[in-house]
Order: C-alpha cells, then sequence, then structure tokens
C-alpha cells in the first residue's frame, strides 16, 4: 500500500473512533492526537498495542490535562486550572459516569506508559524508575495549574509526570478494598528520588487528599447519536 493510502486509511479510521461532538485539534497518531468537544475540553488517543504484562489493550482517549471542577461540577479537561482534588474515589467516578466516561484502569495505565518509552518521548528510567526532568514535582504539595508548563508535555499529555495523584479503578493488592492511585509528586526520603507515572500506592476509596486528582477515559468507539 502506498504511502498516502496509508496514511488515508489511518485518518480514516481515527475518524470513525473519535466520540460525537468532538473534533480534531493537534497531534498525530504517533505524538498524541487531540480531539476537543464545543467546550475546549481536550482528549488524547492512547492507540491499541500492548501493555507492559503482555495484554493487548484497545485504542482509548485520555483527558489532555488533570480534571479540574467547573459550573455545576461539570468535570473540565482544559489548561491553565486547578486540577479537581479532595475527591474521594467513587465521587471521581460517578464524574467521569456522567460524561459517559470512566477512571482509567490498570491496563490502561500501563499501556500508556509502554507507549510512551517505545515512542522514545520518555525513557525506561523515568517512566519506571524516577521521572526526573519530565514533570513539576513539590516536596510540599503544592500543585501547578493543568497544563502550565509545556516542558512537562509528553505525547501531547500535560502532567502525567509529577504533579496530583491520579485515581484509578486498580485495587490494591495489599488490601482488597484499596484502590490504586498512580503517579503523584512526592519526594522520596533521600530528597532526589521522584514518584514516576508507573509509581502505585494503595489508598482508602472513600479519602480524599489535596494532592489526589483524576483523569477520565472515554471509550474509543464512537458512541451512536440519541435518534
Amino acid at each position: 500500500m502506498k504511502k498516502n493510502s496509508l496514511e488515508n486509511s489511518v485518518n480514516n479510521q481515527i475518524d470513525q473512533m473519535i466520540p460525537v461532538g468532538y473534533s480534531y485539534k493537534e497531534g498525530s497518531i504517533e505524538n498524541g492526537y487531540v480531539i476537543e468537544d464545543s467546550n475546549g475540553n481536550e482528549y488524547v488517543l492512547i492507540p491499541g498495542g500492548y501493555n507492559t504484562d503482555g495484554e493487548y489493550i484497545r485504542a482509548f482517549w485520555i483527558s489532555r490535562y488533570e480534571i479540574s471542577r467547573g459550573e455545576e461540577d461539570c468535570p473540565q479537561s482544559i489548561r491553565d486550572k486547578a486540577p479537581w482534588v479532595d475527591i474521594n474515589f467513587y465521587d471521581a467516578l460517578k464524574v467521569a459516569e456522567s460524561i459517559k466516561g470512566n477512571l482509567i484502569s490498570r491496563e490502561q495505565y500501563s499501556r500508556i506508559c509502554k507507549w510512551l518509552v517505545n515512542s522514545e518521548a520518555a525513557t525506561f528510567e523515568q517512566v519506571y524508575d524516577n521521572g526526573i526532568g519530565m514533570g513539576y514535582y513539590s516536596k510540599n504539595y503544592t500543585l501547578e495549574k493543568t497544563g502550565s508548563n509545556d516542558e512537562w508535555k509528553c505525547n501531547n499529555i500535560y502532567d502525567f509526570f509529577g504533579n496530583g495523584y491520579t485515581w484509578t479503578n486498580e485495587k490494591s493488592e495489599l488490601y482488597d478494598r484499596d484502590r490504586v492511585i498512580r503517579g503523584g509528586h512526592s519526594i522520596s526520603l533521600n530528597g532526589e528520588h521522584c514518584n514516576p507515572p508507573a509509581a502505585r500506592v494503595g489508598k482508602n476509596p472513600k479519602s480524599k487528599g489535596t494532592n489526589v486528582t483524576f483523569r477520565i477515559v472515554l471509550n474509543a468507539e464512537r458512541e451512536e447519536e440519541d435518534n
């Protein structure tokens, strides 16, 4: 197949995956294909592929920014807003479901980590060991606004390294009741080692935190409009 034909085929496939109400904004399949809705909410396409556990994960859309709180508690994935914190797992899940989304799963989170390494957007060490040089880390849990620094963008996803911890659907291996939060911006005792995106911490799903936020995942398949 000729290059132009291949590009057209890929573009047609992506067009079929864009949820109703969203349109292309910028980027590519290689460095993060971004869509937005009429209110400026932006999501990035994570291409289908294998995660670090060898599981094939279908393509999905992840909020480009940590979710912020709009009017009437409407979730926003837009730039230059304070991340939505002080929200427990159950309430974050309800917010995600209110726009036909979900919280990110273990399998999907692992897929993003592998995609960042495979695309050479970040090194293995940065994703799995330290996160150094790729995001915002603070010793006093002060969070930055969403997308406040382009240097903290990786494959068009902002603040995947550092800033707030992220609620996930993953259950803790130690306590079945707990849910896992990933990444985050805390500093280890030696003052040099940052939490990488792959870092996992169990947390009571009923608890809240001033440094715990969430992202929303949209289904990659186009939903039919209501008749």
